[in-house]
């Protein structure tokens, strides 16, 4: 009798650990997925930042050569 209590509380441990383990990695690949998704959308929104910025540039130099004129 006690011996099937041991084996259970034995299986049960392993079945726990198993699905933890499945929860575990179902999370993180979630997540890596995830990011890789938002880190593609904010190299998107830097390269529209850069773009931006140069076109500021841009327009304060030819601002500053009509000032000076």
């Amino acid at each position: 009798m006690d011996t099937w209590v041991v084996v259970g509380a034995w299986i049960f441990t392993g079945l726990f650990a198993a699905v933890l383990l499945g929860f575990a990695a179902y999370e993180l690949s979630w997540k890596s997925r995830r990011l890789l998704s938002d880190q593609a959308k904010l190299t998107a929104v830097s390269a529209q930042l850069s773009a931006v910025a140069s076109d500021l540039q841009r327009a304060g130099a030819r601002a500053s050569q009509l000032h000076s004129h």
